[in-house]
């Protein structure tokens, strides 16, 4: 993807990931990278921020607009926490795919006594067999792969022929020590994510709205709260999390009301898509 000349929040942005990740940046292998990814503290956030919230509800919607409540094979690719187990139906056959175990660690413990399990495992070869899933999760998983072409064929290995994926991927430019800090190998336009379903057998259905600069705009309200939270920490309430004030709540009702008046555009140029596995010639639709 060609490369934009970055901007005074470009900047900003690079720095902020710097801070955030100045206790993981150096790492000697991809095991360790991956292991401090997340934490204990990252399942609470994972479960009260209302970017992750936004995102569960997408797939949830998406999984009953295809299956209704009824059953169907989930294999969440890169699961991390395993977060969908949460929203998804309870006929849903959960399987979150992992490659560090400390992750899977997490995952276990916090879904403990729901119907799900959990492998560890990576490209290019997923410990799942053919046709395995009748939906497939890739969410912002290709782009940390080295040979993302496999990966995607690989993803269309295990999804069975007329089964789905919900499949997304970073969209805009950042130089390459941005991508080093987070672990990516490149970003994509919506043509080269074509260029990638086509070539593993899967047609887009449809893309969903990204709105990289209103999520932007969150984020730094989201450091900004994160700040005045080890502020209240260290001066006055040790247990005080912003997240589970008013205020909070308030802000992230708001921003799931403006996602949810945008959700039912197509967006023919984003790379946070929904796919379709094609059918052998001669057999009908599922």
């Amino acid at each position: 993807m060609a490369a934009s000349r970055p901007g005074v929040l470009d900047y900003l942005d690079l720095w902020l990931l710097r801070l955030a990740k100045r206790r993981r940046a150096k790492h000697e292998s991809d095991e360790q990278f991956y292991d401090t990814f997340f934490t204990e503290g990252d399942v609470e956030k994972y479960l009260h921020d209302v970017r992750n919230s936004t995102r569960l509800k997408r797939v949830a919607e998406t999984y009953r607009a295809l299956f209704g409540d009824g059953p169907a094979r989930v294999v969440d690719v890169g699961c991390g926490l395993g977060m969908p187990v949460r929203v998804l139906p309870e006929a849903a056959d959960y399987l979150g795919i992992e490659y560090s175990q400390a992750s899977l660690a997490l995952a276990r413990k916090a879904h403990a006594g729901r119907r799900a399990e959990f492998r560890q495992g990576g490209f290019p070869d997923l410990p799942v067999e053919a046709a395995g899933a009748d939906f497939t999760i890739s969410l912002e998983v290709v782009e940390h792969v080295p040979d993302d072409a496999q990966a995607v064929c690989e993803l269309g290995r295990i999804t069975r022929p007329g089964g789905y994926m919900l499949f997304s991927v970073p969209s805009y430019f950042y130089w390459p020590d941005y991508m080093r800090l987070i672990g990516h190998y490149r970003h994509y336009s919506r043509a080269e994510v074509a260029a990638r379903m086509d070539a593993a057998g899967f047609e887009i259905l449809r893309g969903y709205p990204q709105m990289t600069a209103f999520w932007r705009g969150y984020h730094y309200v989201y450091v900004v709260f994160r700040a005045f939270e080890m502020l209240m920490r260290r001066t006055v309430r040790r247990d005080f999390a912003f997240m589970d004030t008013g205020l909070y709540r308030w802000i992230a009702q708001r921003v799931e009301n403006h996602v949810a008046r945008r959700e039912s555009r197509d967006d023919a140029n984003s790379t946070f898509v929904l796919c379709r596995r094609a059918q052998p010639v001669g057999e009908s639709p599922a």
